[in-house]
């Protein structure tokens, strides 16, 4: 069972195919769970195939991954377009428009139709025909997918602060841990139609229940092994680990940022020696430099990053963060 709670934020990661906007569908009424309940407020809206509260009585604004925006009609008609049907007057209609224009900044351009619209402006057009109505919940299904990496920052950042002047619910699916990261405050992990791990953004990704789970939410280098009094080996690599699976084989899980690297001994209370190895690659990424070790024995990569470049093929030893190593049977 799954309780998002009124006001917050939760987000629904994962890949592609996973069930994510089938989930999203269920919630908004437009598709129905073969089983079990789906509760609003206490109020049961779909119960065991049947559907007891159709969409357009849930009080839910969605933004689908397209917008889906009618391109014969202005901003200002696509945004007022939910409440045709409202019986209210076009005063009541210019009123709702301008006020939820201006919260989202894009009243200069209510008289565009969605062609004349940057893609920025157009998700924001698709945001303000969602809240509109005064929803009590906000769908999002990956609305950020049709904007370049510059607009995507300023559009998440965007969306959380709206949520947070409204007060409305807000439920977002996406495969990019970005944008769930960035603005849940509660995190559902979705794999192949299971919710297989909820919780708080950082307790997720710190303490991820799988290796699945584990590269969903962000770059981890894996490294099979085997554990043994000393720990676990992976080839000519040690890692601390007391536990329960003495002589099985394991999957030794360490993100980038808790890799470092050195030429020389280090004295760090923090960080574990666990062998050495050579620069295989190295790659500059905007300031940062993506570095690629293979151990002198074994198979495995570790990925990881710094601020000055290294030579390859440059020997270097390779250090650990203690308190960050995952073990995955």
């Amino acid at each position: 069972s799954l309780v998002v709670e009124s006001g917050s934020r939760f987000g629904v990661l994962g890949p592609s195919g996973a069930g994510k906007t089938t989930f999203m569908r269920i919630v908004a009424g437009l598709d129905v769970p073969s089983s079990g309940e789906l509760l609003f407020d206490d109020r049961v809206v779909a119960s065991n195939g049947r559907l007891v509260v159709p969409p357009e009585d849930r009080r839910i604004g969605m933004v689908f991954q397209t917008w889906a925006l009618y391109p014969n009609l202005t901003a200002f008609e696509n945004i007022a377009f939910p409440l045709t049907n409202m019986r209210l007057s076009r005063g009541e209609i210019r009123r709702r428009v301008e006020e939820v224009a201006e919260i989202l900044d894009i009243s200069h351009v209510l008289g565009h139709y969605p062609r004349e619209l940057s893609g920025g402006q157009q998700q924001r057009v698709a945001l303000a025909r969602a809240l509109v109505k005064n929803p009590s919940l906000l769908l999002l299904d990956e609305p950020f997918s049709n904007l370049d990496a510059r607009m995507r920052d300023s559009a998440r950042a965007l969306v959380k602060d709206v949520q947070g002047r409204l007060g409305v619910t807000l439920l977002i699916v996406s495969h990019d841990p970005a944008d769930i990261f960035s603005i849940a405050d509660s995190v559902g992990v979705l794999v192949k139609g299971r919710l297989v791990q909820v919780g708080k953004p950082e307790d997720v990704y710190n303490n991820p229940v799988s290796v699945e789970v584990a590269s969903l939410i962000g770059e981890i280098n894996e490294l099979e092994g085997k554990v043994t009094d000393e720990g676990v080996v992976v080839g000519s690599l040690k890692f601390p680990f007391v536990g329960g699976y003495s002589g099985d084989r394991v999957v030794v899980g360490v993100r980038p940022e808790d890799v470092k690297l050195a030429k020389d001994v280090l004295s760090l209370d923090d960080w574990v020696l666990v062998g050495k190895g050579r620069v295989k690659v190295v790659g500059y990424q905007g300031g940062m430099f993506r570095i690629t070790v293979m151990p002198i024995e074994g198979s495995d990569e570790i990925v990881t990053y710094v601020d000055h470049p290294l030579r390859s093929d440059e020997e270097v030893l390779i250090y650990v963060r203690k308190n960050s190593i995952k073990i995955f049977k």
